[in-house]
């Protein structure tokens, strides 16, 4: 049987990954594998499963990267989780909550999306809500694991993919056997579905993002979370906006930049800025879990 280079390309990344699996990128990281359906047929999607370290049934947070990917891709320490990932991770787990992370890149042959426009990705967040999907199944059959305390929390293309994985009116979320209990979204890309007038949200949603986002900008944002509010039909939602905040804001130990790569944004052309703004990042991390803890925790 030939091969195509394509099909080559993704089968060499993922033995890549399994020749590093001995060392997984985060403390207590366990490697799972999660069969998504992509437009391209089926994916699986190498990601990575943290235990609270409890036998009894538990909440569990679906955790899904941004355009840059689950890892770091220089350095010493390339191929563990980014900081902002490995933060989180520490933070859900400290709080008693299973993590899955969900790698939607590897298995597709990617590291990276955040220098493609946007209309020529080939990476879709309708990709990355099958993988959800997907997700929400696989942890269902997981005897540690509580069905009716399932959250979703995103970054950036990962929160848009939060976003259209709680959206009522597509089919696939509407009709699956599992919902989420919660969701969060970091500076999500609000903009398809600010405009899109019969967009609903299934779970109630906490979206976090910076007033001077000048990639993911703010205002379409505060517009969904009205339309939101003004819906019978829609779970709760609230937005917090961050003053002197940039995208990535919640990065631990950021320089404020503009990335001249990203052809996106506000600006097209003219780059993006991101950095670290640490009140915020602080602040976002007690509100997060404080929203699980209202929605996930048991009274």
């Amino acid at each position: 049987m030939r091969l195509s280079a394509s099909t080559l390309a993704v089968f060499g990344v993922l033995l890549a990954g399994s020749a590093a699996a001995s060392e997984p990128p985060h403390s207590g990281a366990q490697e799972v594998i999660i069969h998504s359906q992509g437009r391209n047929g089926a994916v699986p999607l190498a990601s990575w499963w943290i235990s609270a370290g409890h036998t009894e049934r538990r909440p569990t947070v679906i955790a899904l990267h941004g355009c840059g990917g689950l890892y770091r891709v220089a350095g010493s320490k390339q191929g563990s989780f980014t900081a902002r990932h490995a933060a989180m991770a520490a933070l859900l787990r400290d709080a008693g909550y299973h993590v899955l992370w969900l790698d939607s890149f590897t298995g597709r042959g990617k590291k990276s999306i955040c220098t493609e426009k946007t209309n020529l990705r080939d990476i879709s967040v309708a990709d990355r809500r099958a993988d959800v999907l997907e997700a929400l199944t696989w942890l269902a059959a997981r005897p540690e694991v509580d069905v009716s305390r399932i959250a979703l929390l995103g970054w950036s293309h990962g929160g848009s993919t939060v976003l259209s994985s709680i959206n009522a009116g597509h089919a696939g979320v509407s009709s699956h056997p599992v919902r989420p209990a919660a969701a969060v979204a970091f500076y999500p890309g609000c903009t398809p579905f600010a405009r899109d007038a019969g967009y609903r949200s299934v779970a109630p949603l906490l979206m976090l993002i910076g007033e001077k986002d000048d990639w993911t900008p703010p205002e379409a944002c505060v517009a969904l979370e009205r339309k939101l509010q003004e819906s019978p039909s829609s779970a709760a939602v609230a937005l917090h906006l961050y003053p002197d905040a940039f995208h990535s804001f919640d990065a631990p130990e950021l320089p404020v930049r503009v990335r001249q790569d990203v052809p996106n944004g506000i600006r097209p052309g003219e780059g993006v800025t991101v950095g670290s703004n640490p009140a915020a990042r602080a602040d976002t991390y007690w509100e997060v879990l404080a929203f699980l803890k209202k929605k996930l925790d048991r009274p």
